[in-house]
């Protein structure tokens, strides 16, 4: 085998290392993001009063990925935020749960990203509650 022959084996080793580095990294990036997954009927289960503690031992840890344009939580709070499971992407809404004192203080359903683009037309597809 020449020079080239082996200068192209070597970059063709590299790639499919490469390859199969980034095929790994997007499962473990998805796994994550679908750990943080809820339902609306999960979402429906959390009431104002509710501890942290509590939510967190039925829901799982919030996720790490926060929507870009959430709105301010109430005065005093911090919030958690997770996705809506078993939807579209482009139906995926985002549940904030804000939390006061290490109690539930408010919930909101946040839009997604198709009742995001139905506003900016000037129509709606129905109400972002679910």
């Amino acid at each position: 085998m020449g020079v080239v022959g082996k200068i192209l084996v070597g970059i063709l080793g590299v790639v499919v290392l490469a390859g199969v580095g980034l095929w790994f990294g997007i499962r473990h990036v998805a796994s994550d993001i679908g750990s943080h997954m809820i339902t609306t009927a999960q979402f429906k289960g959390v009431h104002v009063g509710e501890s942290r503690d509590a939510v967190r031992d039925r829901l799982g840890e919030p996720g790490g990925l926060q929507p870009q344009d959430k709105p301010e939580p109430p005065a005093g709070t911090t919030c958690d935020y997770y996705l809506q499971k078993n939807v579209s992407l482009a139906k995926k809404q985002t549940f904030q749960i804000c939390y006061r004192d290490g109690k539930v203080a408010a919930t909101q359903v946040l839009p997604s990203a198709e009742d995001e683009g139905a506003q900016d037309k000037g129509t709606s597809s129905g109400s972002a509650k679910p």
